[in-house]
Parts: structure tokens; C-alpha cells; sequence
């Protein structure tokens, strides 16, 4: 489903995804760092693509966006909406290429995207799931102003090696990870955040920089 509508920020557009936008997302350079794959899924070729958009673009619980960058046009990210219910509530996945992260283009997106989301398309609610151990990401939600509202462990892949983990840079991170009935699990937060919480938050940094 089409939502129509394009968006724009300093260093960033938000539109509706295009087929011509494929072969760009296909493109992507794929994630080195291990945690990453964990939860960035790797791309399939540019026919796996075109039959995934054929299949989402006629799907009224689902909407696809795509993050481009001012300067070169390039296609850096995709952003969904999922579970739809209109007017109500609706689930957030947001992806970037791998050359894109940290940047803060994410977080850009996301303050671009949040007031057509609760006023133009008139949502009270957002949700989203992220892994725990992408700290970087649950920092940015929770700057936003989403609350964690549970948790639950996803089965890691078996093909995905975990023994990164026992390298110094990742130790810290095995605690969100377990293991349960033969399989290797990671812990993911739920998070949401609702309209009058990000109003209110708006305000009160609109207060401090008066």
C-alpha cells in the first residue's frame, strides 16, 4: 500500500518505495560487523525483491518507504509500517545500508516521519520491537520518546556464529543472549510510543530552547 505523500528534511526525502528503488537496495554493501547480522536481513537478488514489493504494494496492513539522500539520490534506507490498523496503531521497522549507519540518518527519518504519522495519517500509537543488544538503536527510540512496554527472545539462526562473543568488544552483550530448549535465543524489547507522550515531549523541548 501506497501512502503518497513525500517528506523532506535537511539531508533527507521520504517517499513511497519504487521499483526502480531495487536495484539500489539490492545493491547494498552487506553488514561486517557479526551483531549486525543479527538483526539486518541480507538482501535477495533484484528478482527475490521485485516479487517482495509486488506481494507488500497490494497489502493494506503494510506500507513501504524509502530513505533517500539529498546530495546523490541514493537510496540509503527503508522504513515500515506493519500490522496496520487504521487511525489506531500501527509497527515501525526501519533498515539502512550499511554505509549509512551512524550518521544519524536514522534518527532524522524517524523525527521527519513521527508528525505525518500521528497528524496527517492520524495514528494514536506506534510499537516497535528491537533487539537489546543493538544499544545504538534502543538509544535513539528512547530519545524519541518510546517506552519499553515488555520484552520477549527471538531463536537465533543456526547457521549464525556466535563465537564473536567471546571477543572483548562483545562480551558485555551476552547476558540479552540465552539459551532455551536447544536453541540460542536473543532478547528483544517491546517498545511504544503513544501521541500525546511525543506531544508532550515536543513541548517541553520546544519550552527549553525558548
Amino acid at each position: 500500500m501506497n501512502l503518497g505523500i513525500r517528506l523532506e528534511s535537511p539531508r533527507l526525502i521520504l517517499r513511497d518505495l519504487r521499483q526502480e528503488d531495487l536495484e539500489q537496495i539490492g545493491s547494498w554493501r552487506p553488514f561486517t560487523d557479526p551483531l549486525s547480522r543479527l538483526w539486518n536481513i541480507p538482501r535477495g537478488t533484484r528478482l527475490s525483491l521485485q516479487l517482495w514489493s509486488t506481494v507488500h504494494e497490494t497489502d493494506p496492513t503494510r506500507v513501504w518507504l524509502v530513505i533517500e539522500r539529498k546530495e546523490d539520490h541514493r537510496v540509503i534506507g527503508t522504513l515500515s509500517l506493519r500490522e496496520i490498523i487504521k487511525h489506531i496503531s500501527a509497527r515501525l521497522g526501519i533498515t539502512l545500508g550499511a554505509d549509512y549507519v551512524e550518521q544519524g540518518y536514522g534518527s532524522e527519518a524517524l523525527r521527519l516521519f513521527l508528525p505525518c504519522y500521528f497528524y496527517e495519517l492520524d495514528f494514536r500509537r506506534m510499537f516497535l520491537d528491537v533487539a537489546a543488544a543493538n544499544r545504538r538503536a534502543v538509544h535513539v527510540y528512547e530519545k524519541l520518546g518510546f517506552q519499553r512496554t515488555g520484552s520477549h527472545y527471538r531463536n537465533v539462526p543456526e547457521d549464525v556464529d556466535l563465537r564473536f562473543l567471546e571477543q572483548e568488544p562483545y562480551r558485555s552483550l551476552r547476558p540479552y543472549f540465552r539459551r532455551h530448549l536447544g536453541h540460542v535465543q536473543l532478547l528483544f524489547y517491546d517498545m511504544v510510543l503513544e501521541r500525546s507522550d511525543w506531544e508532550k515531549m515536543n513541548a517541553e523541548q520546544r519550552g527549553k530552547r525558548v
